[in-house]
Parts: structure tokens; sequence; C-alpha cells
């Protein structure tokens, strides 16, 4: 394995030397990068002076990889991994650094922080979001406590959508491809008046699926997603800006479907795309949300923002989880929550610019509702079950966040600053939930024979509500070497919530947890180099971890908690290399391990593995775009990327059975485009090879069966776009 992770070290090494010597070998051409504007700080910088590790795709980026939804935007980022929840289209589950959650339960946060335009989207339920009409990507790799706050330990990854204009424009797009894939955008943007813009922007996504049900032939995991975004922007006075928007989306899909490899009822036929569910499954996701952005620059010096935002996050679903001809164990689920938050920011400069400065208070409110189905066939022989009473639980949880926050970076002298920020986070959180015993299966506990409620709990000693109080701090200094080379050292502490760990039918398994704190150090370097042709920006991190949380499936099919203490710790690098007018050469790689510091021995080996789950030790990516004109008129552009993740545990266990394998994905594209920018036409690719990996798995062998979920096969696309 040591052989292995430093050849590919070496390799990694190698390729970033390649490519800035074929740049330097171009050097008289002087062709610089785009400077890219990031807001990573919560003020605007250059992604050179912004003294943290991001990865930011502005629109042309976001196309050109074939970034389609936020789960796309994952093999462009270095120790970031993603994919669908298990068996659930609408959301993402994202692994950082190691730092993630697969939990979907109202009664467990999330990991990594999801942002629109600045506002905080609570839920990962409805989070796979459609990247059409969008200005950039921004990926916060490590802890964001201080300007962020809570549930942002492995990060945050920002979308910023185009905003109203002036100009009158019209963008559509049209695409087919493999599984009857059709989708279909468009934005129309215009004035209403001298200081009124409007922006609208549709979308919809279609197709059959590319599993299949062996007795019926049925064709699943399919999409069927629509989605709008209405955006007013006012600009009553020259120094007010005043932005509007409303957006709207609605999947219904037949579910995610997975595969048994266990061997246990039946041998495993090998083919992760074929499986034996009965059960006729579903999942619709739906969200919309209404938010305000007012800006008012008092002075040159200083500006004043509110930020205002709520949003409904619905989510309905049933799984089959054991991919039997005669199911096993079927979960039913609705979560339900409303959202809102008020920030006021306010940020500038002072003692004659050497002082920057980002302070605010936010508070934010959440009122979730969700409904958890256990429907338990226990196994008898491989076709005859013995069905248990359905067991149904009621869950509400309310959350109100209060926090403080402030960032200063001050200039010691012409090239160095120091940095220091911090944050006060004061959370409250209450639990009611109830459990039915019996009824009728299905979305809802229509029972009237209530095994145990909140009451039980108390009784139990097991508190209902909790308070949680959290300072976290940034402190660092950041150097310039010379113009175009910087290098900074920081401190940053993260703090996820903490909650109950409640998907269980036993109350005494019902307990709370206490919250995650991540303790990041790190040491950075932002460069550009060859008069601007070579972007090249490396971080190495150590996380100290406290109190990570996990949940785990036991032999008797329950789900256990386990927290622990961890350490990671990794290298990452990005370079972008313009080698001639034509071609550029762009790359990351990211290296890590980590390791748990204490793990309770009754769990040790059968709930809990030695290895963090989705912590491939090596990731990568090398790729290009080369545009040949072709006409006067048209262009034609080709770009392509190779994407591989070394083999990693997909579980809280270390499945044998579950590990990803190595994952080699190739994406291309050729398009024919008009040199004014009115209208392409392109075919394109992804996972271009057809290459198989496993990205979700569940662990149910007491129960008699493994299930996994496999990536996404090969797909291609034909598409049509119009800029006018």
């Amino acid at each position: 394995m040591i052989a292995a992770r430093n050849a590919s070290l070496l390799t990694g090494t190698a390729i970033f030397l390649a490519l800035i010597g074929s740049a330097g070998s171009s050097l008289a051409q002087g062709l610089a990068l785009e400077e890219i504007v990031v807001t990573a700080q919560r003020r605007t910088s250059t992604l050179l002076e912004a003294p943290i590790a991001v990865s930011a795709f502005d629109a042309n980026e976001i196309e050109r990889r074939q970034s389609f939804n936020v789960v796309d935007i994952v093999n462009n980022v270095p120790n970031l991994i993603g994919n669908n929840n298990i068996g659930q289209g609408t959301a993402t589950t994202v692994f950082l650094r190691g730092v993630g959650t697969t939990e979907s339960i109202v009664t467990v946060d999330p990991g990594l922080g999801f942002y629109i335009d600045d506002l905080y989207i609570a839920r990962q339920g409805v989070n796979n979001f459609s990247l059409f009409d969008v200005e950039r990507v921004e990926v916060l790799r490590g802890p964001q406590g201080t300007l962020y706050g809570r549930n942002t330990n492995a990060g945050a990854i920002k979308v910023v959508t185009k905003k109203p204009s002036d100009e009158r424009e019209f963008a559509g797009e049209l695409s087919y491809g493999r599984f009857d894939r059709l989708n279909a955008k468009a934005s129309v943007n215009g004035a209403l008046s001298d200081i009124a813009f409007a922006r609208l922007t549709g979308f919809t996504q279609q197709g059959n699926g590319y599993t299949k049900i062996r007795a019926t032939g049925d064709d699943v995991n399919d999409r069927n997603t629509f989605g709008a975004r209405g955006q007013l922007r006012l600009l009553p006075t020259d120094t007010v800006t005043w932005d509007l928007s409303i957006d709207w989306s609605n999947s219904r899909q037949a579910g995610l479907y997975a595969k048994d490899v266990a061997g246990i009822t039946r041998p495993f036929d090998g083919d992760l795309f074929t499986v034996d569910s009965s059960i006729d499954t579903k999942n619709i996701g739906r969200t919309w949300g209404m938010s305000s952005n007012l800006t008012w620059d008092i002075n040159e010096d200083m500006s004043l923002q509110s930020i205002s935002g709520w949003r409904n996050t619905y989510q309905e679903w049933n799984l089959d989880l054991t991919d039997q001809p005669v199911s096993i164990f079927n979960l039913y689920t609705i979560n339900d929550s409303d959202q809102l938050s008020q920030e006021f920011k306010l940020s500038g400069t002072a003692a004659d610019g050497d002082l920057e400065y980002v302070a605010g208070v936010f508070y934010f409110e959440e009122n979730s509702f969700s409904f958890i189905g256990d429907e338990i066939n226990l196994r008898i022989t491989d076709t005859i079950r013995v069905p248990l009473p359905f067991f149904g639980r009621d869950y509400d949880v309310n959350v109100k966040s209060y926090a403080a926050f402030t960032e200063l970076t001050y200039s010691i002298n012409d090239r160095l600053r120091l940095i220091a920020g911090a944050r006060i986070t004061k959370e409250e959180k209450e639990l009611d939930l109830t459990q039915r015993v019996g009824g009728p299966v299905g979305l809802s506990s229509q029972s009237n024979i209530i095994g145990w409620n909140s009451d039980t709990l108390r009784a139990l000693g097991t508190p209902t509500e909790l308070d949680f109080s959290e300072f976290t701090p940034r402190l660092g200094l950041q150097y310039d070497i010379d113009d175009d080379v910087n290098v900074y050292a920081m401190f940053t502490r993260g703090f996820k919530s903490g909650g109950w760990a409640a998907r269980t039918n036993n109350p005494a398994e019902v307990t709370p947890f206490k919250p995650e704190i991540v303790d990041n150090y790190e040491l950075g370097l932002k460069s550009s180099l060859l008069d601007g042709q070579v972007r090249l920006n490396l971080d190495a991190f150590y996380y100290d971890y406290t109190d990570l949380f996990n949940t785990g499936t036991g032999a008797s099919g329950n789900f256990i908690v386990a927290t622990n203490d961890a350490e990671v710790y990794g290298l990452e690098g990005e370079i972008t290399a313009r080698i001639n007018e034509n071609l550029d050469i762009f790359g990351n790689f990211g290296l890590q391990d980590a390791k748990y510091k204490n793990v309770d021995p009754e769990l040790a080996g059968t709930v809990v593995g030695a290895e963090l789950q989705r912590v491939p030790k090596f990731n990568s990516q090398l790729g290009f775009s080369y545009v040949q004109p072709v006409s006067s008129d048209w262009d034609l552009r080709v770009t392509a990327d190779y994407n591989y993740s070394g083999s990693h545990f997909t579980n809280l266990q270390n499945t044998p059975e579950a590990k990803s394998g190595t994952i080699d994905l190739v994406t291309a594209a050729i398009n024919l485009e008009a040199n004014d920018g009115s209208i392409s036409y392109g075919i394109s690719c992804r996972n271009c090879i057809d290459d198989e990996y496993i990205s979700q798995s569940l662990d149910f062998r007491g129960l008699g069966f493994i299930t996994v979920y496999p990536g996404e096969p090969a797909t291609w696309l034909f598409t049509i776009k119009t800029n006018l």
C-alpha cells in the first residue's frame, strides 16, 4: 500500500511539473488566465488573494466540465467525494477531507454547508441543485466556523446565480442522449425600467433509468425534474442594490434501486444494474424559497448588507433496502422542513486601507417534521417471510440558532497580514417523538397504538431539549513573497451541531450526542506564475477531530451510534496552465489519510471499521480544453478530463463487499461554436469508458443482505445551445 501511495504521489507530481514546464515554453506569448473573483471570505477578493483553500468555477468552466448538478462538481475538487444519498436522486451525500454524513433524519444535521446566494440550506434531502444560469460555484475546503458558522466542518459549497441586468438576453439549451435523457433549459433577462431589472430561469431533466428489474424488465433510477427561478434587481439609489428571488423545483423518480451482493440468500450474479426487488419505490423531492439581499454602500469604505431567506424542503420516499423477490426491509420516509434566516453584515476597510473587516449577527430558525416507517419481514427461508407489525415514528424538531461573528485582516506591512476572526453561536433544540405500532403499511402511521413517546424518553433520563454554545476562532498569517505568490498559515475551528440518534424503534437507543468540534491547522500557497499563464495552489492540512458522529447498522438490523475522536491529514493541489491561445490544461490532486483515536471496544470491528469511510488515499484529475478555429465564424472546441480515485470504504463498518473499487472516470465533449457565442452544437459523454464502481452501501448481514448502489454508467448527450 505504501509503495502504491508513493507511486501515485510521484505520478501526480510529474503531471504538475510537466504542466508548468509546458506553459513555460510558451511564455513568450504572454497569455494570462482570466482572474477568478470569489466571496469565500464574505467579501469580494481574487482567488489569489484569499488565504483559504477554495476551488472556484465560473459559468464557462461549469459548462466545459459538464457539471449539470451540484453532485457533478465533486470530480473537479481534490479530496471531495460525493454522490446521491442512499436511494435518493434529489439528495447529495458529500464527504470532504473525510468529513460528511449519510444520515438524512431531521434529528441529525449535515456536516457540509450548502449555500445559494449566501443563504444556508439546512437539509440535504433536496440539495442536488441544477447548475444552470449560474455565475460561479465555490467549494470551500475545511471548517468554516467563523464566517459561515454551524454545520460547516467539512466546508461549504456556494452556488452564486447570475443576477438581473439591463441587457436584453435569452439563453436556451436542449439536449438528448442515452437512456432517453432529455434536458431543456432557458433564461430570459431584461430591464423593466431604469432602476428595475428581471431574470427568469426554467429547466427540466427527464429520462429513463439505467437499472432493470429482472422480473418485470422495467427500467428504474429514472429522472423527472422541473424547476424555475425568478429574480428582481432594484437600484433605488446609486448606493443601494436590492436583489429579490423566488425559486421552486420538483422531482419525481422511481427511487434508486440497490443490489444485494452478500450472497447469503442467493448467489451474487455480478450484475450491479439488474435487481430482484418486487417493490415499486418512489422518491418525491421538492423545495421552494424566497430571499432578499439588500446592500447599502454607506460610503467608499463601508457597506451594510441584510440577507433574509425562507425555504421549505419536502421529501417523500420509500425504499426496498434488500433487493429480494420477497422483501425483508422496506423503509418509508417523509421529511418536511421550514427554515427562516436573517443576517446583517457590515464590511469595509479602515486605518487608511490597512484594515479589512467583516462583522455581523445571524439568526436561524427551523421547524421540521419527519415520519419514518419500518416494514420488516423476518426471513425464514429465501422465499418465506414473517411480517412484523408496522413501526411508524413521528418526529418534530425545532431549532433556534443565534450568532455574532467578525473577521479582521490587518496589514502589518506591505507583505505581511494578520487574519483574526471569531464567532459565538448559541443554539436551542427541541424534540417531540411518538412511535406507533401496527396499522396499514405506508407513508403514515394510522395506528392508535402508541408504543412510546417523548414522555418515555424523559422517564429514561433522555433529554428532549438541548442547548449548545460554541466559540469558533480563526487566526493566521499571510505573507506575499511577491505580487504573484503568497503563503499562509491558518488555524480554524469548526462546529457541527449535536442532536439525537433516533433512527430506532427502541426508546433506550434514542440517545443525544454532543457537537462535533474540529481544529484545523493549515499551510497554503497561492500563486500566479509565468506572467499569469499558470495558476498553482497548494494546501496541507491537519484535523484534530472531537466526537465525530456516525451511524452504522447492527446485527439485528438496528442503527447504532458511534462518536469517536479522529485525525485527518493531507495535501491538495490545483493547477491551470494556458499553453497557448488555443489550449488550456487543468488538474488537481489530493492525498489524505485518517484514523480514529479511540473506538468503543464493543463496536470495533463490527459497527466501526478500522478506517474512516470515504477517504481515498489518492485522487486526481487531469484535463484540457482546446479550441481550433474552423472558419471566420466558427470554432471547434474539444474538452476532456480523466478523474481517478483510489478504492475506499463506502460505509462505517468497512464492509469488504462494499468497497468502492478504483474509480476511473473519463469525461469528454466536442462542440462546434459560433465565435460570437450565439449558438453551439455538441456531443458529450460522461463516464465514457463505462467504469463500474460502488458509491453507497448498507450492511445488514444479520438480516441476510448487503446492498450497494453503483455509480452511474456511461452516458452521452447531443446538445444545442443558443444565447441571443
